[in-house]
């Protein structure tokens, strides 16, 4: 696949599409080699290859061309969207790491920070722009954490603005419970009730 510095990018914008489409609406091969996207897929241009290794750098297919779980997941419908964000990241770490969000980033400053670290000649880095942007365009990079708006509506959480509030102090009532011995004396019972009433007496005349 041609690279020019780290920065990957097929021939023709265009093929990149027609991969993706084929591998969602097909089966998974043992191997997407070349031979198999010609033959079995009818696409016919050798330059579809750059296509294939580009698949390799985003982790859908190991180094034998053998497909990976993000290959597997892009299958999903449900999921495909997510696994070409995952793999467009995969494909330029670098990139993503200088600006996380690097998928909302202006032609300008695309093509800025490609000429930067690359020095490529304006026919490649217009090659790097558009295979980039390209992938974007088939991928969601919104944030999977976010909570959706049916979770929201199935787990309200009331504004702690709006909760109820209480004057203190609150009332609170407690249980005493005494475990006398069998063999107690009358004298010890007299003493026992006589500390109780003591007590409670006094917790009156304090809350007074």
């Amino acid at each position: 696949m041609p690279e020019f510095k780290g920065f990957k990018y097929v021939y023709a914008v265009g093929q990149i599409g027609d991969i993706f489409t084929k591998m969602a609406n097909t089966g998974r091969p043992d191997k997407l080699t070349i031979t198999y996207v010609q033959k079995t897929w009818n696409l016919s241009n050798a330059q579809y290859s750059s296509v294939i290794d580009l698949l390799k750098a985003m982790q859908f297919l190991d180094s034998s061309n053998v497909p990976l779980p993000l290959y597997s997941e892009y299958q999903n419908h449900n999921l495909s969207k997510k696994a070409v964000a995952k793999g467009v990241k995969n494909a330029y770490p670098a990139l993503f790491k200088a600006y996380p969000k690097a998928n909302e980033l202006s032609k300008d400053d695309l093509m800025g920070y490609f000429k930067q670290h690359s020095g490529a000649e304006e026919a490649v880095l217009a090659k790097i722009y558009g295979t980039f942007k390209k992938l974007c365009t088939l991928g969601d990079f919104s944030d999977g954490g976010e909570t959706s708006q049916d979770d929201k509506k199935g787990h309200y959480v009331q504004p702690m603005d709006n909760l109820p509030q209480f004057s203190l102090p609150i009332p609170i009532t407690m249980n005493i419970q005494i475990v006398i011995p069998n063999d107690a004396t009358e004298e010890q019972y007299d003493k026992i009730f006589s500390s109780i009433r003591k007590f409670l007496t006094s917790s009156q005349q304090d809350e007074k």
